[in-house]
């Protein structure tokens, strides 16, 4: 029990794949979702440890068990044009919680830190009330008017088979249009006061340390738009995906099948990786465009709620102590 023995918060290592990927499976019973696991602990140990990693995880060890674990990768965020870490999963076996899921994300917060990350993020479920209160006791914002959409199986396969036409991938003579078209997607989602990059630091961070890829589309012998996107990762699946961290098209380009191209072309992307799954997320008063994804076939999951901390929140949760002895 952990009232009688410590916790130790460590880093993963490859003898606890197995024991990961049945926390995991408790994770996904415990979310009413067991039937959505299809991976294997095989692809789980490549992708925390082998030649395909992309993921990162750490775990609350009891007397040498693995009683819970945090699972986690870089994203990137142009509204503050810094990488990010994705919390993918978090969960600790109810015999021993009190504390370890709070030292598990204090942890999380450290790694942030030390990989120069300026943003936590994470999905909970809306009906799991006890857990978006202690998001909110440690600082993270709850995100009430953004949902996730998804594209995966046979969806993802129809999506990567429509045209593409004028798109390309984007170079580092790219960058003044790829600044100005992100930018006007920060405005036009309401966030232009929160925006701080510059083209310098976006250029670092896009063609040189490659923290996210862009598509552009172009007509007219102009940039007319854009899909940035980064690595995801899905554990009941156990592949990793895409996430669209901003799609835009300038507005006088619109229905003229350029979003359904930039969607198309990064679906084929994600079937040409051998990946999972295609998703982005959509603010809940922009009903043009959810009924557009969803008339491509995306899955507009109505009961997750985005979960964010950034600075300094981000500190005093990586300055938390927590006794778990």
């Amino acid at each position: 029990m952990a009232d009688s023995h410590s916790i130790l918060i460590r880093a993963a290592v490859p003898s606890d794949v197995s024991a990961l990927f049945e926390l995991i499976l408790a994770l996904a019973d415990y979310e009413q979702l067991a039937d959505q696991v299809t991976g294997s602990a095989e692809a789980l140990g490549q992708h925390l440890f082998g030649s395909a990693r992309c993921i990162q995880a750490i775990v609350a060890d009891c007397a040498g068990q693995a009683v819970g674990f945090a699972l986690f990768f870089v994203n990137y965020s142009t509204s503050i044009t810094q990488p990010g870490l994705y919390l993918e999963d978090l969960f600790v076996l109810p015999d021993y919680r009190g504390g370890v899921g709070k030292a598990l994300l204090s942890r999380l917060a450290q790694i942030a830190l030390e990989q120069g990350c300026g943003r936590l993020e994470w999905s909970v479920l809306d009906w799991n009330t006890p857990a978006i209160g202690f998001y909110k006791r440690i600082g993270a914002q709850v995100i009430e008017n953004a949902r996730t959409c998804r594209v995966a199986g046979t969806a993802l396969t129809r999506l990567a088979a429509l045209s593409q036409p004028d798109l390309r991938p984007a170079t580092a003579a790219d960058l003044p249009d790829i600044f100005r078209l992100v930018k006007a997607n920060i405005q036009h989602d309401g966030g232009l006061e929160r925006f701080t990059g510059t083209e310098a630091v976006m250029a670092q961070h896009l063609f040189e340390q490659a923290y996210a890829e862009v598509v552009l589309a172009e007509r007219d012998g102009q940039t007319v738009g854009l899909a940035l996107y980064n690595l995801t990762y899905s554990t009941f699946l156990t592949q990793p995906g895409l996430f669209v961290e901003d799609l835009f098209v300038q507005p006088q380009y619109r229905s003229q099948g350029i979003g359904t191209a930039l969607l198309g072309y990064l679906a084929q992307q994600v079937v040409a990786r051998g990946y999972g799954r295609l998703e982005w997320g959509v603010r809940v008063w922009n009903q043009q465009a959810l009924a557009f994804y969803q008339r491509l076939g995306a899955t507009v999951l109505p009961d997750w709620r985005f979960c964010q901390m950034v600075e300094p929140e981000i500190t005093a949760l990586a300055n938390l102590q927590t006794s778990l002895t």
